[in-house]
């Protein structure tokens, strides 16, 4: 059912044409797992993209028994472009994406298995920390005490290690610390609240997804038989949630094609919760790996490689290696030591003077600072000498109040049970239903233990509610059932929020405003409509590149070789 190539075709020769012998190696290693240990500026991103294409060329894997997992959304478009130049359009229908990116899929499919509905919402940080704050007041605690981002912080933690609410619950019960018991009490709570909403955050989409598996022989099974061939990149920076994951995708098997890349010597995410043994212990958690090591960078002089190799050499537990170039030895590293930050602005404004006046532009020039409040120094230095400088940074578009406006309401036609974005856009536009008849229909629904959703379908029960907010109340309700029956209608996404916004009163309000940041934010909107009309377009390319595909490969599907192909397709039209 599969047409595999000769290892001498001239088809895969092409792929491994120009890399050096480790990179070689590592694309065409093949009968056990992988450990590829990537030096900075190794190429191990041009080895990953080509190990895929390798074995999509060789016939070994069909596009959809490919999982690869990278660490942000950014990496996984370029791999994904990569491949597909390598491959051509088939290799859209790979799952190429982050941890939290594969989880959603995974979770949407089964979601009744994990004890959610398909349509469940995804709280993001602010979402979270204003849900724990909430609790927090429920449970009349000091917050000044038990500040919120702290506990919040703590549950994050906890999420990550895998650790039961319940669980936690016991062991607080029995220690003597008292601020365990009053983060057992709001863990718990918030996992309540979470569910009541059919909702969860960034750390559920992995915790749940690993309980899932491992609950759920069958489905176990099934995504192991589909994913074939699992890489996984930064494997430095995994969890002990997503180490988990990759062990309930890739079981026991000693020739489990799972290959991962990373550098002890690059972790940085340990705040995070990232666990350096994933990368340090591989070989013991998979005793017949193969290990290959990157050392030659292609990024740099050779004075800043031997710099890096003597500041990490004292490291304790670290594979010894030794980066290397051939691009010579380039310039001399400078170091300069400051008295204070005044001191360090005014030496930076000489060597950027210097710099100019030596012929170099400007806009060529960058400062890398660490924290945002030391900016302030280096700005007021070049102001003072008259260096013109842009500061690059600012709201993420996402993040933005407009934005995150305007997918609250989708999110709650999606997720009609969405306490937290409900009660986002409960009065936003400002439409009359103030904090005292907010806290009157919470009451209700406290009380009645229902959602906030139906708890205002009831406002007339709300206690002390008043006439004119139930009026608002009702006005509100009513909108948003037109509007989800907009959705259910099958309106497309770009369509559905121009009707949401204007419905709504958003757009009035930015228009009748004299602010002239409202402008911008009108924008802004225009901006997230035409990503919605983009994505709706998207889709459609990918429907028929899915009919397309199922055509191509019914065979081998049908012969056992690619009964996850026909699956990744279908997903890849309907994901997240």
């Amino acid at each position: 059912s599969r047409r595999r190539v000769p290892a001498d075709s001239p088809a895969l020769a092409e792929l491994v044409d120009g890399l050096n012998p480790a990179q070689r190696e590592a694309v065409e290693h093949r009968g056990s797992p992988l450990l590829i240990v990537a030096g900075a500026g190794s190429g191990k991103t041009r080895v990953l993209t080509r190990r895929i294409a390798h074995l999509l060329r060789a016939g070994e894997a069909l596009p959809g028994e490919i999982l690869a997992i990278t660490f942000t959304n950014k990496a996984a478009a370029e791999m994904r472009e990569r491949v597909e130049e390598l491959i051509g359009p088939a290799a859209r229908s790979m799952w190429v994406s982050t941890f939290h990116s594969a989880c959603v899929r995974i979770l949407r499919r089964d979601a009744a298995a994990a004890g959610l509905k398909s349509s469940f919402t995804i709280y993001d940080s602010a979402d979270s920390l204003r849900l724990i704050t909430t609790i927090a007041k429920d449970l009349q605690l000091d917050t000044k005490k038990h500040a919120p981002r702290a506990l919040a912080s703590r549950i994050s933690t906890l999420k990550n290690d895998l650790v039961d609410p319940i669980d936690f619950a016991d062991q607080a019960e029995s220690a003597k610390n008292p601020f365990e018991k009053t983060l057992a009490k709001i863990f718990t709570n918030y996992t309540e609240r979470l569910r009541q909403a059919n909702a969860v955050d960034f750390d559920d989409l992995i915790g749940l997804t690993v309980a899932l598996l491992r609950e759920n022989p069958a489905i176990r099974e099934g995504y192991r038989r589909r994913f074939r061939h699992l890489l996984v990149d930064e494997y430095q920076d995994t969890n002990a949630a997503q180490y988990q994951l990759v062990r309930e995708l890739v079981g026991e098997d000693p020739r489990a094609d799972l290959t991962v890349v990373g550098d002890s010597d690059q972790s940085i995410y340990a705040f995070r919760g990232a666990t350096i043994r994933n990368i340090i212990e591989f070989e013991q958690d998979f005793p017949s790996a193969r290990t290959i090591v990157l050392e030659q960078n292609y990024r740099s002089t050779q004075n800043i490689l031997t710099a890096a190799n003597a500041v990490i050499e004292e490291n304790q537990g670290r594979r010894k290696k030794n980066l290397w170039t051939d691009q010579g030895e380039g310039e001399q590293i400078t170091l300069y030591v400051a008295d204070d930050e005044q001191s360090e602005a005014r030496y930076i404004g000489r060597q950027i003077d210097a710099l100019v006046d030596d012929g170099r532009r400007a806009g060529d020039i960058a400062i890398f600072y660490r924290a945002n409040a030391q900016s302030r120094a280096l700005e007021d230095q070049l102001i003072r000498v008259g260096l013109p400088y842009r500061v690059v940074g600012g709201t993420r578009f996402y993040e933005r109040r407009e934005i995150k406006d305007a997918i609250a309401y989708l999110q709650v036609l999606a997720n009609p049970a969405d306490e937290i974005n409900l009660r986002r856009i409960l009065n936003v536009p400002k439409r009359g239903i103030g904090d005292r008849a907010e806290a009157a229909i919470a009451m209700l629904a406290e009380r009645d233990r229902i959602g906030f959703g139906e708890a205002l379908r009831r406002a007339e029960e709300a206690p002390g509610i008043a006439t004119r907010s139930l009026n608002a109340v009702r006005t509100f309700v009513a909108m948003l059932e037109d509007l989800q029956a907009m959705a259910e209608r099958g309106d497309g996404p770009a369509e559905l929020l121009e009707a949401i916004l204007t419905r709504s009163g958003y757009y009035a309000e930015l228009q009748g405003s004299d602010d002239p940041q409202d402008e911008s934010r009108l924008e802004n909107l225009a901006e997230l409509i035409s990503v919605a009309a983009e994505f709706e377009a998207q889709m459609e390319e990918l429907d028929a590149l899915a009919s397309e595909m199922e055509d191509e490969e019914g065979d081998a599907a049908a012969a056992g070789g690619a009964e996850g192909a026909a699956e990744a397709e279908e997903d890849a039209a309907g994901a997240v």
